[in-house]
């Protein structure tokens, strides 16, 4: 996913999500004016906005637990645990913490929105074992909430 997808505006986020529509009512030969949301749980797509959330979480998650991921990136985030010297109960939670900012803009950005979408999974996600389990549960856990 490119850097760009993240700061779409919602204009665009609606026609992305008009064009996913109109595939789901071409697949299923639907009429113009036909709901989609059942057709799209048995394609089991997500929305777009919820695609977006996968495709961050799952760059974020690489950014975490990949050993070959750039310093610069990892340095980013980091985890609630690793500002205590000693072991809490929320060590295995694997909350990251929100960088201080005040702009609108800045809340915005990758890491913002990244932490803020990773620490509203639950813990039994954010232990994923690897990338492809994570992406999975993730796209369950979306798939469970619409």
């Amino acid at each position: 996913m490119s850097a760009i997808a993240l700061y779409l505006t919602e204009e665009q986020l609606d026609k992305l999500e008009r064009l996913q529509n109109f595939s789901i009512r071409f697949i299923f030969g639907l009429r113009k004016y036909d709901h989609v949301t059942e057709y799209r749980n048995i394609l089991k797509w997500l929305p777009i906005r919820l695609r977006r959330n996968t495709h961050i979480l799952s760059l974020l998650y690489s950014i975490l637990f990949n050993q070959f991921a750039p310093s610069y990136l990892k340095e980013r985030f980091k985890f609630l645990n690793d500002a205590h010297s000693r072991s809490l109960r929320s060590s295995a939670n694997l909350r990251l913490e929100m960088a201080q900012h005040s702009s609108k803009f800045y809340s915005k950005s990758f890491t913002v929105q990244a932490v803020r979408l990773w620490n509203a999974l639950p813990v039994s996600i954010r232990q994923a074992q690897s990338l492809a389990a994570f992406k999975e549960q993730v796209k369950k856990h979306y798939l469970s909430s619409l």
